[in-house]
């Protein structure tokens, strides 16, 4: 799942949990978009939530958030920001 904008560049706590660990890890080791090149900035799960082997890095992409939004456009699933009310 695609996350929304605004939460792409924070963490939701000041530590990682672990799969944000998880996630980091696979980025540091496949520092480029593995569609197009440039700089990798989020991990894309080619499973679906629940299966056992999801973050098997066989089954794991390193993308861009271009190419990641992209790939949820392909699959139709697309998670769009909440507006923030004042």
């Amino acid at each position: 799942m695609s996350n929304p904008r605004a939460w792409r560049g924070r963490g939701r706590t000041e530590t990682p949990n672990a799969r944000q660990k998880r996630n980091r890890l696979y980025l540091d080791a496949h520092p480029r978009c593995q569609r197009c090149g440039r700089p990798s900035a989020e991990a894309h799960h080619d499973l679906p939530h629940g299966h056992p082997d999801r973050y098997d890095w066989r089954f794991m992409k390193a993308l861009c958030v271009p190419c990641h939004v992209l790939q949820h456009k392909k699959l139709k699933v697309i998670v769009t920001p909440r507006k923030r009310s004042s």
